[in-house]
């Protein structure tokens, strides 16, 4: 048994860019490590420095999440004006994947008396908490401290560390289902700041997004499964 501290979290839009891609930013369907830590940062009032440094009281914090509900999903075509020698105006069109309806369960653990610091500030964050953009503010309808016991590895909705296509998959298909194939993608587990704190990305590594639809039965003995409220998950970052 593990104490975890859950917390769900819904958001009328949202949207988790993946990296190196600019004009068509496509979105994960769920957030990545690092914005999980960074919600948990803002409750806390981290600074960016404070929250990516060698002694940040979040550094040894794990992470998960899963997905409640199938988001919409729509792309919006934006058009930036770009200023050159201070007189030039360039009109440049991009399309930025944005995700409507999330609803997710933000899932951390970590050391006990860390936990419940961690949900005293849920209850009353210093920061406003947001799932992406700084404007795509969240709102938590439930923050409880559980016990997570042993899982199964099978699982639907929910971030695995791996490329899920060199696992052993088996699918649980039923009639009429339907769901988006799992996403691949390499991502930082933390940054470094620098004096002009810009943030560099730390720790890749691949992890697979799962899709909702599908219960996949996965045969990797890397991932240990836990469960919690009937839900099969993962630490993403340990």
């Amino acid at each position: 048994m593990e104490r975890v501290l859950r917390i769900k979290v819904r958001a009328p839009v949202a949207s988790f860019r993946r990296p190196l891609e600019h004009n068509f930013q496509r979105s994960l369907p769920m957030p990545p490590p690092t914005t999980l830590v960074g919600i948990a940062g803002a409750a806390m009032g981290l600074s960016d420095r404070e929250l990516w440094s060698g002694n940040s009281i979040l550094r040894q914090v794990k992470v998960a999440v899963w997905m409640d509900a199938e988001p919409g999903l729509t792309r919006d075509m934006w058009t930036v004006l770009k200023i050159k020698d201070n007189k030039k105006i360039e009109r440049s069109p991009y399309m930025r994947e944005l995700l409507f309806f999330v609803r997710y369960t933000l899932i951390y653990g970590g050391d006990e008396v860390l936990l419940k610091k961690m949900e005293h500030a849920f209850y009353d964050p210093v920061y406003p908490l947001s799932l992406g953009r700084e404007d795509e503010l969240l709102f938590i309808e439930e923050i409880s401290l559980d016990a997570a016991t042993e899982g199964r590895p099978s699982f639907r909705g929910t971030v695995i560390p791996g490329d899920f296509r060199r696992m052993r998959v088996r699918p649980l298909l039923q009639p009429g289902i339907r769901f988006e194939p799992p996403v691949v993608e390499t991502l930082p587990l933390s940054f470094a700041v620098d004096d002009k704190r810009i943030r560099h990305p730390q720790r890749q590594v691949t992890l697979s997004f799962l899709p909702l639809g599908v219960e996949l039965e996965i045969e990797e003995p890397r991932i240990h499964a836990l469960q919690c409220q009937g839900r099969n998950f993962t630490w993403i970052n340990s």
